[in-house]
C-alpha cells in the first residue's frame, strides 16, 4: 500500500474509531494498518470495491429487505471467501491468521455480520535460526554507528526492534544520567505488546558503554526525544523511522557478511533476520525464566500475581544472567577488575596446592617411620621364636636324664 493510500486508510473515521477502542500500542496499530490494507487493496483490485465503505454500506442495507438484506452480505462474503483463497499461497499460515483476524475485528466491532473464519492451528514454518556471538559481533563491527548500538540493546534488553527504535529519553534517563549499571529502560504499556501494563528491562556495561558514547554529541536530550535519530533526516514518514528500515539494512548487512544469502522467493523470510537479536536474549539470558519474560514484555499467566516488582531485585537477577549475555566487549576498568579477582584465585589455590604438598610430605615421612618400625619388630619376632626353637631343644636332650633322676628318686636310691 502506497503513502497517499495509507493515509487514507488511517483518516478513515470507521477505521480511526476501531483502532482507537482495539490498538493498545503504536506497534499493534501499525500491525491493523498492514493488515487492513491488504483487505482495501484486495477488495479494490479484484471486485473494484471499496472495503472502506463497507459499514455504510450494511447499516443502509439492513433497513431494507430481507431479499436485498441476503445479496448484500452474499455479495461480501463473497469477497471475504476470495481474500482467503488469494492469501494462502502468498503468505505463511500465521500472517493468513493476522490477516483474517484484523478483518473479524473490524467487523465485529462495527456489527457486520459476515462470517470470517480463521485457520485451524497455524504454525510458524519460517523459524529464525539462532545468531551465535561471534556472528553478532561481527554485525555490530559493520554495522553502522547508530544501528550497532541497537544491535547490542536488543541483544542486551531482549527488546522488539519496533520498541528499540522508539525508545525515548525519559525512560532511560534515571540510570543513564547516574551511571548506573545494569541501567534500566522502562517500558509503558502503549509499547508492550500483550497488554501487561507497564515493564522494564536493563541493558548492562556494554550496552550503556555503547549508548553514551552514541548520545554524547545529542547531549542534552529532553524527555519526549527518540533516543535514535534517523539517518535521513527529513525522509521519516510519522515521528520517527520505522522498524523496517533497520530490518532491510540489516538483512543486506547479513548477506554482505555471507552470514545468510537471499531464498530468491519473494515473500519467503531468510533464516537470519533481526528479531534473531532478541532471540538471543531469551536462549543466553540465564535466570529465573519469569524475571526473563518479565523483562521480554510476555504475558507471564498466574506468574504476575507473584514475581517481585522490586526494581533492584531485578536489577540483581539481570546482573547474575548477564555473565551469559555479553558479547566480549568489556570496558578496561572491567578487564582489570576481572584481572585482579583472577589472580586472587590464584593466589588462593596456590596457598591451599602448598599446604596440600605439606601434609602430604608429613603422611610420607611418618609412612616410612612406621614401615621401619613394623620391619624391627618382625626381626624381633623372628629372634623370639629362634630362642624358643633353641629352648625345646635343650629340653629335648635333657628330657631322659629327667626321666632316670624321676625313677631312682621313686625307688629310693638317691
Amino acid at each position: 500500500m502506497g503513502k497517499q493510500e495509507l493515509e487514507q486508510l488511517v483518516a478513515n473515521h470507521w477505521v480511526e474509531d476501531w483502532m482507537a477502542a482495539r490498538a493498545e500500542s503504536p506497534q499493534t496499530r501499525r500491525h491493523y494498518e498492514f493488515c487492513l490494507g491488504h483487505w482495501v487493496e484486495f477488495c479494490k483490485a479484484r471486485f473494484g470495491k471499496d472495503a472502506l465503505g463497507m459499514v455504510e454500506g450494511w447499516r443502509a442495507v439492513k433497513r431494507l429487505g430481507e431479499n436485498e438484506r441476503e445479496c448484500w452480505l452474499e455479495e461480501w462474503q463473497d469477497v471475504v471467501r476470495s481474500f482467503n483463497t488469494w492469501m494462502k499461497p502468498k503468505y505463511a499460515p500465521m500472517t493468513c491468521k493476522n490477516l483474517m483476524s484484523t478483518l473479524k475485528s473490524f467487523c465485529r466491532y462495527w456489527n457486520v455480520p459476515l462470517t470470517v473464519d480463521l485457520p485451524n492451528r497455524p504454525c510458524v514454518i519460517y523459524h529464525n535460526r539462532d545468531l551465535t556471538r561471534e556472528e553478532i559481533k561481527q554485525l555490530t563491527s559493520f554495522a553502522s554507528a547508530r544501528d550497532r548500538v541497537i544491535y547490542i540493546v536488543m541483544v542486551e534488553s531482549g527488546l522488539r526492534e519496533g520498541t528499540a527504535v522508539r525508545v525515548k529519553y525519559w525512560q532511560i534517563k534515571e540510570d543513564f544520567e547516574k551511571g548506573r549499571v545494569p541501567m534500566r529502560v522502562v517500558l509503558p504499556a502503549s509499547e508492550v505488546k500483550d497488554q501487561v501494563g507497564e515493564r522494564w528491562t536493563f541493558i548492562g556495561d556494554e550496552g550503556y558503554a555503547a549508548l553514551k558514547e552514541y548520545l554524547a554529541r545529542r547531549m542534552p536530550l529532553t524527555d519526549d526525544e527518540f533516543i535514535f535519530e534517523s539517518e535521513k533526516q527529513g525522509k521519516v514518514v510519522g515521528d520517527q523511522f520505522s522498524s523496517a528500515s533497520v530490518s532491510v539494512k540489516f538483512n543486506r548487512l547479513v548477506q554482505k557478511l555471507g552470514i545468510d544469502k537471499s531464498t530468491g522467493h519473494a515473500g519467503k523470510p531468510k533464516k537470519v533476520r533481526l528479531h534473531g537479536l532478541r532471540k538471543y536474549f531469551r536462549n543466553n539470558m540465564r535466570c529465573d525464566s519469569s524475571f526473563r519474560e518479565f523483562w521480554m514484555g510476555h504475558s507471564l499467566g498466574v506468574d504476575a500475581h507473584y514475581l517481585t516488582r522490586d526494581v533492584e531485585s531485578h536489577r540483581e537477577e539481570y546482573a547474575k544472567g548477564y555473565v551469559y549475555l555479553r558479547l566480549g566487549t568489556a570496558n578496561q576498568d572491567e578487564t582489570v577488575k576481572q584481572i585482579e579477582e583472577q589472580r586472587k584465585e590464584n593466589v588462593a589455590l596456590k596457598d591451599q596446592l602448598t599446604k596440600a604438598m605439606v601434609k602430604l610430605n608429613e603422611f610420607e615421612t611418618s609412612r616410612k617411620d612406621q614401615e621401619g618400625q613394623l620391619a624391627r619388630d618382625a626381626l624381633r619376632i623372628a629372634e623370639l621364636e629362634t630362642s624358643i626353637k633353641d629352648v625345646e631343644k635343650v629340653l629335648q636332650g635333657a628330657r631322659p636324664l629327667i626321666e632316670q633322676l624321676m625313677k631312682a628318686n621313686k625307688e629310693g636310691k638317691l
